[in-house]
């Protein structure tokens, strides 16, 4: 079976597990930013987790083959918040707009359009961005802590164990706060260690419900309906991205979306391509298994969303504005920019432990957490 095929089936999987989970890095953000939880990124929190430890196995096994690992520095951090910007002023990631679109949704159709616009605009700066940019704002060159001088499974797990615990803390202080005021003589370290405890407790109860639910049996006909548990999508994510870097590479989505935009362009005609320098260089004049993943992701996405009944043509809202083309067009600059969107570098980038991915990652936290703050506080 040759790559693109497998590309085309990874792409499936993906597109399925996003879609039955409705998941969105940008209502994941926004509703842990203003309500200090989300079942939504619970599931994704799950895939980045596993597929941390997992690719850690691969990394142990074949180096950085199969890793992208770019250089890194201010630019990441810049790129990633436009980009986060975008994704709550569009109200969708580059993930959710993929499937939302493949679901029917005229308003996303918008926001995908605004997507284009930006690779466009910044395909015309490609000469000078490298020059004025990127440069400038260079710090190292791509680098992962799998590359730590311990195995990279014993990162992973320590890696994994921070993060659980901060969830753990995070989870476990809202839920005090929501059972009732907290005890203001008990001290920082010993309310920290409660709410830790609270939370852990809470995640080792979550679990034993949810794996008796899945051991209970399920009605596959029923399920087909119905939107699927985050957690489960997140282990399906998980999974995929497992058997995909066993035959290609880590999943990217912005860089093959470009891909797809510069083929189209060349498809047309070489000189049209040649009039966009960022599409000209990217134009490979084939098919990548990356651009095959793309394609299958919207074919899986379109599959669930008519196997759930939910795919339906809806025109966009009126009273949007143009808020769904702004919002896609500063994602598009972000992903260029930084470069990768919400997946390349808050997916792929942490379960990569890749330098590159934490810088572009928290950029993008930053420029979510900045524009919920802003958007909340204008609605009242």
């Amino acid at each position: 079976m040759s790559e693109l095929v497998l590309a085309l089936v990874a792409g499936v999987g993906f597109g399925v597990f996003f879609q039955k989970g409705r998941l969105c890095y940008a209502s994941a953000l926004s509703d842990f930013f203003l309500f200090r939880s989300s079942r939504v990124g619970g599931g994704i929190l799950l895939a980045t987790l596993l597929t941390t430890l997992s690719w850690s196995g691969a990394y142990l096994l074949g180096g950085k083959a199969g890793f992208w690992l770019p250089s890194w520095g201010f630019s990441g951090l810049i790129g990633g918040a436009i980009f986060g910007v975008g994704m709550i002023l569009a109200g969708a990631c580059l993930t959710s707009t993929l499937w939302r679109v493949a679901s029917g949704s005229g308003q996303y159709a918008l926001v995908l359009v605004g997507i284009l616009v930006g690779f466009f605009l910044t395909g015309l700066a490609h000469p000078w961005l490298a020059e004025f940019y990127f440069t400038p704002l260079w710090l190292g060159t791509g680098g992962t802590a799998f590359a730590a001088p311990v195995p990279a499974p014993l990162v992973a797990v320590a890696f994994v164990g921070v993060v659980v615990l901060a969830y753990a803390g995070v989870a476990g202080s809202t839920t005090r706060r929501f059972d009732g005021p907290i005890d203001e003589d008990e001290g920082r370290i010993n309310g920290l260690r409660e709410s830790v405890r609270v939370g852990l407790a809470g995640l080792v109860a979550g679990t034993r419900q949810y794996v008796g639910a899945r051991t209970s049996g399920i009605d596959v006909a029923r399920a087909l309906r119905r939107p699927w548990d985050p957690r489960t999508c997140g282990i399906g994510i998980a999974l995929t991205a497992t058997l995909w870097i066993g035959v290609s590479s880590v999943w990217t989505v912005s860089g093959p979306l470009e891909d797809w935009v510069a083929f189209g362009f060349g498809a047309i005609s070489t000189d049209l391509l040649e009039t966009v320098p960022g599409f000209a260089a990217a134009y490979s004049g084939s098919i990548s298994p990356g651009m095959g993943v793309i394609a299958g992701f919207l074919l899986g996405a379109f599959l669930a969303a008519l196997a759930g009944g939910d795919f339906e043509f809806t025109p966009p809202s009126r009273s949007a504005g143009v808020t769904p083309v702004a919002g896609g067009i500063l994602m598009g600059v972000g992903a260029t920019l930084a470069p990768g969107c919400n997946v390349t570098n808050l997916y792929t980038g942490l379960a990569s432990l890749s330098i590159h991915g934490i810088v572009a990652g928290t950029g993008i936290v930053l420029g979510a957490y900045a524009s919920t703050r802003l958007l909340f506080r204008a609605r009242g």
